[in-house]
């Protein structure tokens, strides 16, 4: 099979080592779909908000949503906590659904802790996201950052929406 993201794959794996463990590829099928947390700061329409290497798969995002909703969290705080995304990185104040249009290959793993720089006083030194029953897995599909992104062509905006 041909998968749009064939020649960014292989080094997609070190992007996807620092953001998670326990990682394994998985092929994302035309018609999946799957979900980003952005920064509408950064990413001013829904489609800039979809170039992004980092995603999470239907049930994951409803389950943070879910979460969220049963302990009066904002989902935007509730992201936050479960793929342990630094304010210095994003304020995670919008999301996308996008449908595959054209087959992905993705690296899936659980989240790592990650370590603050120290740019945003809101940040704590270290991040661990959530563990346990409450962990969600990660999708980090190479190719659909930076500029050479194929996320207009491999991706189809079905909702979008602030947080």
């Amino acid at each position: 099979m041909t998968y749009a993201n064939n020649v960014f794959f292989d080094k997609g794996y070190e992007k996807a080592k620092e953001g998670m463990n326990m990682i394994r590829p998985i092929e994302l099928q035309k018609g999946t779909v799957i979900y980003r947390f952005y920064d509408s700061n950064r990413a001013t329409s829904a489609a800039d908000g979809a170039s992004g290497a980092w995603w999470v798969e239907f049930e994951y995002f409803q389950q943070i949503k879910h979460f969220a909703a049963r302990n009066g969290y904002s989902m935007s705080y509730a992201a936050r906590l479960f793929a342990a995304v630094l304010y210095e990185w994003s304020e995670v104040n919008a999301y996308v659904a996008c449908s595959v249009e054209e087959p992905l290959k993705a690296w899936k793993g659980r989240g790592r802790q990650v370590e603050s720089t120290g740019k945003d006083q809101r940040d704590t030194p270290k991040m661990t996201p959530m563990q346990s029953v409450s962990e969600i897995y990660q999708l980090c599909i190479p190719g659909l950052a930076g500029s050479f992104s194929i996320a207009s062509k491999a991706l189809r905006v079905t909702k979008s929406g602030a947080l």
